[in-house]
Protein backbone atom coordinates (compact mmCIF):
# COMPACT_ATOMS: atom_id res chain seq x y z
CA UNK A 1 0.00 0.00 0.00
CA UNK A 2 1.07 3.60 -0.64
CA UNK A 3 1.83 5.71 2.39
CA UNK A 4 0.63 9.30 2.75
CA UNK A 5 3.82 10.80 1.34
CA UNK A 6 3.70 8.60 -1.74
CA UNK A 7 0.04 9.50 -2.30
CA UNK A 8 0.89 13.22 -2.17
CA UNK A 9 3.76 12.66 -4.64
CA UNK A 10 1.49 10.87 -7.11
CA UNK A 11 -1.15 13.56 -6.69
CA UNK A 12 1.40 16.27 -7.39
CA UNK A 13 2.56 14.47 -10.54
CA UNK A 14 -0.99 14.08 -11.79
CA UNK A 15 -1.96 17.66 -10.97
CA UNK A 16 -2.95 19.62 -14.04
CA UNK A 17 -1.06 22.85 -14.61
CA UNK A 18 -3.49 25.44 -16.11
CA UNK A 19 -0.70 27.70 -17.33
CA UNK A 20 0.88 24.85 -19.30
CA UNK A 21 -2.46 23.94 -20.83
CA UNK A 22 -3.12 27.57 -21.79
CA UNK A 23 0.38 27.85 -23.26
CA UNK A 24 -0.16 24.67 -25.30
CA UNK A 25 -3.47 26.01 -26.63
CA UNK A 26 -1.85 29.32 -27.59
CA UNK A 27 1.00 27.51 -29.33
CA UNK A 28 -1.49 25.39 -31.28
CA UNK A 29 -3.46 28.49 -32.32
CA UNK A 30 -0.24 30.22 -33.34
CA UNK A 31 0.64 27.20 -35.47
CA UNK A 32 -2.79 26.54 -36.99
CA UNK A 33 -3.82 30.14 -37.76
CA UNK A 34 -1.34 30.70 -40.64
CA UNK A 35 -2.27 27.28 -42.05
CA UNK A 36 -5.94 28.31 -42.10
CA UNK A 37 -5.15 31.68 -43.70
CA UNK A 38 -2.87 30.13 -46.32
CA UNK A 39 -5.36 27.37 -47.19
CA UNK A 40 -8.22 29.85 -47.61
CA UNK A 41 -6.05 32.04 -49.88
CA UNK A 42 -5.27 28.99 -52.00
CA UNK A 43 -8.99 28.20 -52.23
CA UNK A 44 -9.71 31.79 -53.31
CA UNK A 45 -7.07 31.57 -56.04
CA UNK A 46 -8.58 28.34 -57.38
CA UNK A 47 -12.19 29.55 -57.26
CA UNK A 48 -11.63 33.04 -58.64
CA UNK A 49 -8.73 32.72 -61.06
CA UNK A 50 -7.63 29.16 -61.81
CA UNK A 51 -10.80 27.13 -62.40
CA UNK A 52 -12.96 29.84 -64.08
CA UNK A 53 -10.18 30.45 -66.63
CA UNK A 54 -9.32 26.79 -67.20
CA UNK A 55 -5.77 27.10 -65.87
CA UNK A 56 -3.73 24.40 -64.17
CA UNK A 57 -1.32 24.36 -61.26
CA UNK A 58 1.70 22.32 -60.28
CA UNK A 59 1.82 19.10 -58.29
CA UNK A 60 -1.10 16.86 -57.43
CA UNK A 61 -3.48 19.82 -57.52
CA UNK A 62 -2.69 20.17 -61.21
CA UNK A 63 -3.64 16.53 -61.78
CA UNK A 64 -6.83 17.05 -59.75
CA UNK A 65 -7.66 20.04 -61.97
CA UNK A 66 -7.20 17.88 -65.08
CA UNK A 67 -9.63 15.38 -63.54
CA UNK A 68 -12.13 18.19 -62.98
CA UNK A 69 -11.88 19.53 -66.52
CA UNK A 70 -12.02 16.16 -68.27
CA UNK A 71 -14.24 14.03 -66.02
CA UNK A 72 -16.03 16.66 -63.89
CA UNK A 73 -14.56 15.22 -60.68
CA UNK A 74 -15.02 17.87 -57.94
CA UNK A 75 -11.68 19.49 -57.18
CA UNK A 76 -11.81 18.86 -53.39
CA UNK A 77 -12.56 15.16 -53.97
CA UNK A 78 -9.74 14.87 -56.48
CA UNK A 79 -7.26 16.51 -54.12
CA UNK A 80 -8.28 14.24 -51.23
CA UNK A 81 -8.13 11.03 -53.28
CA UNK A 82 -4.70 11.83 -54.71
CA UNK A 83 -3.32 12.76 -51.28
CA UNK A 84 -4.44 9.62 -49.43
CA UNK A 85 -1.48 7.43 -50.54
CA UNK A 86 0.89 10.38 -50.17
CA UNK A 87 -0.02 10.92 -46.51
CA UNK A 88 0.11 7.19 -45.78
CA UNK A 89 3.64 7.08 -47.17
CA UNK A 90 4.54 10.31 -45.38
CA UNK A 91 3.50 8.88 -42.02
CA UNK A 92 6.10 6.15 -42.50
CA UNK A 93 8.93 8.33 -43.75
CA UNK A 94 8.62 11.88 -42.38
CA UNK A 95 8.16 13.80 -39.15
CA UNK A 96 4.77 13.07 -37.58
CA UNK A 97 4.10 16.69 -36.58
CA UNK A 98 4.78 17.96 -40.11
CA UNK A 99 2.49 15.31 -41.63
CA UNK A 100 -0.35 16.01 -39.18
CA UNK A 101 -0.25 19.77 -39.73
CA UNK A 102 -0.01 19.22 -43.48
CA UNK A 103 -3.06 16.96 -43.27
CA UNK A 104 -4.91 19.72 -41.42
CA UNK A 105 -3.94 22.17 -44.16
CA UNK A 106 -5.17 19.81 -46.88
CA UNK A 107 -8.48 19.24 -45.10
CA UNK A 108 -8.97 22.99 -44.63
CA UNK A 109 -8.27 23.58 -48.32
CA UNK A 110 -10.74 20.93 -49.45
CA UNK A 111 -13.36 22.38 -47.08
CA UNK A 112 -12.66 25.99 -48.08
CA UNK A 113 -13.03 25.29 -51.81
CA UNK A 114 -16.79 24.56 -51.78
CA UNK A 115 -17.51 26.87 -48.82
CA UNK A 116 -16.01 29.99 -50.39
CA UNK A 117 -17.05 29.40 -54.00
CA UNK A 118 -20.63 30.78 -53.74
CA UNK A 119 -19.43 34.05 -52.19
CA UNK A 120 -16.54 34.88 -54.53
CA UNK A 121 -17.06 37.03 -57.63
CA UNK A 122 -15.27 35.92 -60.79
CA UNK A 123 -13.74 38.93 -62.56
CA UNK A 124 -13.48 39.09 -66.33
CA UNK A 125 -9.74 38.93 -66.94
CA UNK A 126 -7.59 37.85 -69.84
CA UNK A 127 -5.60 34.65 -69.31
CA UNK A 128 -2.33 36.46 -68.68
CA UNK A 129 -3.68 38.48 -65.76
CA UNK A 130 -5.49 35.43 -64.39
CA UNK A 131 -2.25 33.42 -64.57
CA UNK A 132 -0.16 36.13 -62.90
CA UNK A 133 -2.55 36.89 -60.05
CA UNK A 134 -3.39 33.23 -59.44
CA UNK A 135 0.34 32.73 -58.96
CA UNK A 136 0.55 35.73 -56.63
CA UNK A 137 -2.35 34.68 -54.38
CA UNK A 138 -1.37 31.00 -54.38
CA UNK A 139 2.25 31.95 -53.68
CA UNK A 140 1.26 34.07 -50.68
CA UNK A 141 -0.96 31.29 -49.33
CA UNK A 142 1.56 28.54 -49.93
CA UNK A 143 4.41 30.61 -48.53
CA UNK A 144 2.48 31.33 -45.33
CA UNK A 145 1.80 27.60 -44.88
CA UNK A 146 5.39 26.54 -45.60
CA UNK A 147 6.74 29.24 -43.29
CA UNK A 148 4.57 27.82 -40.49
CA UNK A 149 6.26 24.43 -40.91
CA UNK A 150 3.49 22.63 -42.79
CA UNK A 151 2.35 22.09 -46.38
CA UNK A 152 -0.71 21.18 -48.40
CA UNK A 153 0.51 17.65 -48.98
CA UNK A 154 0.88 16.43 -52.53
CA UNK A 155 4.16 17.07 -54.28
CA UNK A 156 5.64 18.76 -51.17
CA UNK A 157 5.57 15.50 -49.24
CA UNK A 158 6.60 13.43 -52.25
CA UNK A 159 9.61 15.72 -52.80
CA UNK A 160 10.68 15.42 -49.16
CA UNK A 161 10.45 11.62 -49.28
CA UNK A 162 12.45 11.49 -52.52
CA UNK A 163 15.04 13.81 -50.99
CA UNK A 164 15.34 11.55 -47.94
CA UNK A 165 15.58 8.28 -49.88
CA UNK A 166 17.55 9.20 -53.00
CA UNK A 167 19.07 12.61 -52.15
CA UNK A 168 17.38 14.31 -55.10
CA UNK A 169 16.84 17.98 -54.30
CA UNK A 170 13.35 19.19 -53.46
CA UNK A 171 13.61 21.87 -56.15
CA UNK A 172 14.40 19.23 -58.78
CA UNK A 173 11.41 17.14 -57.69
CA UNK A 174 9.09 20.15 -58.03
CA UNK A 175 10.53 20.86 -61.46
CA UNK A 176 9.97 17.31 -62.73
CA UNK A 177 6.46 17.22 -61.28
CA UNK A 178 5.56 20.51 -62.93
CA UNK A 179 7.04 19.37 -66.24
CA UNK A 180 4.85 16.28 -66.05
CA UNK A 181 1.73 18.41 -65.53
CA UNK A 182 2.71 20.74 -68.39
CA UNK A 183 3.30 17.81 -70.76
CA UNK A 184 -0.12 16.40 -69.85
CA UNK A 185 -1.72 19.76 -70.54
CA UNK A 186 -0.02 19.94 -73.95
CA UNK A 187 -1.68 16.67 -74.95
CA UNK A 188 -5.07 17.39 -73.42
CA UNK A 189 -5.64 21.14 -73.76
CA UNK A 190 -4.79 24.11 -75.95
CA UNK A 191 -1.18 25.25 -76.13
CA UNK A 192 -2.04 28.61 -74.55
CA UNK A 193 -3.29 26.87 -71.39
CA UNK A 194 0.08 25.18 -70.95
CA UNK A 195 1.96 28.44 -71.59
CA UNK A 196 -0.13 30.50 -69.19
CA UNK A 197 0.16 27.73 -66.58
CA UNK A 198 3.95 28.03 -66.85
CA UNK A 199 3.61 31.77 -66.17
CA UNK A 200 1.43 31.05 -63.13
CA UNK A 201 3.90 28.44 -61.81
CA UNK A 202 6.82 30.84 -62.18
CA UNK A 203 5.03 33.65 -60.36
CA UNK A 204 3.88 31.24 -57.64
CA UNK A 205 7.44 30.03 -57.05
CA UNK A 206 8.85 33.56 -56.89
CA UNK A 207 6.16 34.82 -54.50
CA UNK A 208 6.38 31.72 -52.29
CA UNK A 209 10.13 32.17 -52.00
CA UNK A 210 9.68 35.82 -51.11
CA UNK A 211 7.10 35.07 -48.42
CA UNK A 212 9.27 32.35 -46.87
CA UNK A 213 12.35 34.58 -46.78
CA UNK A 214 10.43 37.63 -45.62
CA UNK A 215 9.50 40.91 -47.23
CA UNK A 216 12.62 42.70 -46.04
CA UNK A 217 16.01 42.07 -47.68
CA UNK A 218 19.01 41.92 -45.42
CA UNK A 219 22.69 41.48 -46.13
CA UNK A 220 25.47 40.04 -44.03
CA UNK A 221 28.64 42.08 -44.39
CA UNK A 222 32.10 40.81 -43.49
CA UNK A 223 35.02 43.23 -43.38
CA UNK A 224 38.70 42.42 -42.94
CA UNK A 225 40.83 45.48 -42.28
CA UNK A 226 43.71 46.83 -40.24
CA UNK A 227 41.33 49.47 -38.87
CA UNK A 228 38.64 47.18 -37.54
CA UNK A 229 37.96 49.07 -34.32
CA UNK A 230 37.57 52.42 -36.12
CA UNK A 231 35.25 50.90 -38.71
CA UNK A 232 33.19 49.12 -36.03
CA UNK A 233 32.82 52.36 -34.08
CA UNK A 234 31.62 54.24 -37.18
CA UNK A 235 29.05 51.54 -37.99
CA UNK A 236 27.74 51.69 -34.43
CA UNK A 237 27.56 55.49 -34.45
CA UNK A 238 26.27 56.23 -37.98
CA UNK A 239 24.19 53.13 -38.86
CA UNK A 240 23.16 52.18 -35.33
CA UNK A 241 23.80 48.55 -36.19
CA UNK A 242 25.47 46.04 -33.93
CA UNK A 243 28.79 44.53 -34.99
CA UNK A 244 30.60 41.38 -33.96
CA UNK A 245 34.39 41.13 -33.95
CA UNK A 246 35.68 37.68 -34.79
CA UNK A 247 39.24 36.42 -34.50
CA UNK A 248 40.80 35.50 -37.84
CA UNK A 249 44.12 34.36 -39.21
CA UNK A 250 45.45 34.86 -42.73
CA UNK A 251 45.97 31.56 -44.52
CA UNK A 252 48.98 32.86 -46.45
CA UNK A 253 50.55 35.41 -44.10
CA UNK A 254 49.60 33.72 -40.85
CA UNK A 255 48.82 37.19 -39.50
CA UNK A 256 46.12 37.47 -36.83
CA UNK A 257 43.33 39.94 -37.58
CA UNK A 258 39.94 40.87 -36.23
CA UNK A 259 37.06 40.33 -38.66
CA UNK A 260 33.97 42.56 -38.56
CA UNK A 261 30.60 40.89 -39.08
CA UNK A 262 27.29 42.77 -39.17
CA UNK A 263 23.81 42.62 -40.72
CA UNK A 264 22.21 45.60 -42.47
CA UNK A 265 19.33 46.14 -44.85
CA UNK A 266 19.71 46.88 -48.57
CA UNK A 267 19.37 50.63 -48.13
CA UNK A 268 22.25 50.77 -45.66
CA UNK A 269 24.76 48.99 -47.92
CA UNK A 270 26.00 52.14 -49.78
CA UNK A 271 26.54 54.03 -46.53
CA UNK A 272 28.39 51.08 -44.99
CA UNK A 273 30.67 50.89 -48.04
CA UNK A 274 31.43 54.60 -47.71
CA UNK A 275 32.34 54.13 -44.03
CA UNK A 276 34.70 51.23 -44.75
CA UNK A 277 36.42 52.75 -47.80
CA UNK A 278 36.83 56.16 -46.15
CA UNK A 279 38.74 54.59 -43.25
CA UNK A 280 40.58 51.86 -45.16
CA UNK A 281 40.55 51.88 -49.01
CA UNK A 282 42.42 48.54 -48.96
CA UNK A 283 39.87 46.76 -46.75
CA UNK A 284 38.61 43.37 -47.94
CA UNK A 285 34.81 43.24 -47.80
CA UNK A 286 32.20 40.77 -49.01
CA UNK A 287 28.43 40.94 -48.83
CA UNK A 288 26.04 37.99 -48.88
CA UNK A 289 22.26 37.58 -48.86
CA UNK A 290 20.57 36.82 -45.55
CA UNK A 291 17.22 35.05 -45.71
CA UNK A 292 15.87 35.96 -42.27
CA UNK A 293 16.97 38.01 -39.28
CA UNK A 294 15.53 37.88 -35.78
CA UNK A 295 16.69 40.04 -32.92
CA UNK A 296 16.93 43.56 -31.58
CA UNK A 297 16.78 46.13 -34.34
CA UNK A 298 15.24 43.67 -36.76
CA UNK A 299 12.19 41.39 -36.56
CA UNK A 300 11.70 40.26 -33.00
CA UNK A 301 10.41 36.71 -32.47
CA UNK A 302 6.73 36.46 -31.49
Amino acid sequence: MLNLGEVETVSTKLKINPSKILNSILQFIKKILPIIIGSVLMAVAYNVLVVPHGLLSGGLSGIALIGKYLFNIPLPIGILILNIPVFILGLRELNLSFILYSLIGTLILTAALPLTEPYLPVPELDLFLAAVFSGVISGIGGGIILRSGASLGGSDIIAMIVKKKWNISIGACFFYFNVFVILLSLFLFELKIALYTIVSMWVLGAVTDKVIKGLSDYKTVTVISNKNHEIAAEILEKLHRGVTLLEGKGGYTGEHKMVINCVVNNYEIPKLKDIVLALDPNAFMFISDTAEVSGKGFTMPM
